[in-house]
């Protein structure tokens, strides 16, 4: 895709590689970074209400109807064909709980994305290279952050991007016991345990490290229980202190892990 990857990096410089909303989208739908100049790209509006596929018929007929006579003969047909490759995901995936949703389709180079957004934006449709910007802007707005959710054993990694949670990076540590017997040992067994915890917290932060020197995230929180938490915090350099937003609650054996660093992730933008 010619020029995007030239796209300039914006953000805070925090000794990191500078955030840019291109690469975030990447991570986003990575499937993106094949797309030809004949992609056909979409911006339409989300039923608040919940999936009502009468919405989306009458929502792609208007749009088909719209740029019908903007377009050329070759690009007519191929718009057609692609937006019934988009109605039909738009059925799969039935988007809801967001104002507006961007659709990708280039079928000869695999690409059919569904993205939704953050913010209402104007109904679109573009035939060639990708139509990005409107995205792009929402990306500005909405800096995606990395969430490290640690403990003394393992960690996860997510990103958090535009209104979808990501999972990552899973990391299993050496396992961490505290022997309860007492005697001459208790302290050194207890320094064994504190050591190998320290050594699992650094192998996350080194996650950590790779996941934000991609300058796909401007943000970062932390979670876990508090002690483990605190440690990791106090081992970040000070390049990632200076993006740290926040801590959220979640805990890694949360049963709806990606619903509460969703709603935690939003208040704190809220704040």
């Amino acid at each position: 895709m010619p020029g995007l990857a030239t796209l300039p990096a914006s953000g805070q410089d925090c000794g990191m590689t500078n955030y840019s909303p291109l690469l975030a989208l990447f991570v986003l739908a990575p499937r993106l970074r094949r797309a030809s100049n004949r992609a056909v790209s979409i911006y339409l509006p989300a039923r608040t209400e919940g999936y009502d596929a009468r919405f989306y018929d009458i929502e792609f007929r208007d749009l088909m109807h719209r740029y019908t006579d903007r377009l050329s003969g070759k690009d007519r047909e191929l718009m057609e064909y692609e937006l019934r490759r988009l109605r039909h995901h738009v059925a799969v995936v039935r988007p809801a709980g967001c104002p507006a949703f961007a659709g990708f389709a280039d079928e000869p180079h695999g690409v059919l994305e569904l993205i939704k957004l953050r913010d209402t934006t104007d109904e679109r449709l573009d035939v060639g290279e990708l139509l990005l910007a409107p995205m792009l802007r929402q990306l500005e707005h909405y800096p995606p952050a990395l969430i490290a959710v640690v403990d003394k054993e393992h960690a996860k990694t997510f990103g958090a991007i535009l209104d979808d949670i990501i999972p990552l990076q899973h990391v299993n540590g050496t396992e961490v016991r505290h022997s309860r017997a007492g005697g001459t040992s208790a302290p050194s067994n207890q320094r064994k345990a504190e050591n190998r915890a320290r050594a699992n917290l650094e192998s996350a932060l080194k996650t950590v490290e790779r996941e934000m020197s991609t300058g796909a995230y401007m943000h970062l929180y932390v979670a876990g229980p508090d002690e483990a938490r605190a440690t990791f915090e106090r081992m970040l350099p000070e390049r990632l202190k200076k993006a740290l937003a926040g801590h959220l609650s979640a805990s890694l054996d949360s049963s709806e892990l990606k619903r509460e660093l969703r709603e935690k992730v939003v208040a704190a933008e809220k704040r």
